[in-house]
């Protein structure tokens, strides 16, 4: 007959105790262990600095394309610029009047209106503030 020497039923305490005893183990670092780690470590920055480079690089472009644009802009606003001068000079208005069939006025075709000194009320408003 054989007997055993472990308990049938084991004490839970216990077993939790030898359990966190042995975890420590696990998570102390040795030479291969510590290796692994540092090579993550080390390739985790890596993939954050080539992520920074390329959103760099992205903006840097971004900046490029909207300095061209700001320059195109400038030029263009220059010419529009031109061109409003050009067609405000006295020259081309005369010019442009006259293609339109239209004529300077001579003195006797002048006519002047003049006001009574008196000017006339307004009408009285209501309580709305609406003229009747």
């Amino acid at each position: 007959m054989a007997i055993t020497l472990k308990p049938l039923y084991p004490n839970p305490i216990k077993q939790a105790k030898e359990r966190r005893l042995e975890l420590g183990r696990y998570l102390r670092l040795d030479g291969g262990r510590f290796l692994i780690a540092a090579s993550l470590l080390l390739s985790l920055m890596s993939l954050v600095s080539l992520g920074q480079t390329g959103r760099l690089a992205t903006q840097g472009f971004n900046i490029a394309q909207l300095d061209a644009k700001r320059e195109a802009l400038m030029r263009e606003r220059g010419m529009l610029q031109h061109r409003i001068s050009r067609s405000q000079s006295l020259e081309q208005v005369e010019r442009r009047a006259t293609e339109l069939g239209l004529r300077p006025m001579l003195p006797d075709q002048a006519r002047y209106v003049t006001l009574g000194a008196q000017a006339a009320e307004p009408p009285p408003l209501t309580a709305a503030g609406v003229a009747p």
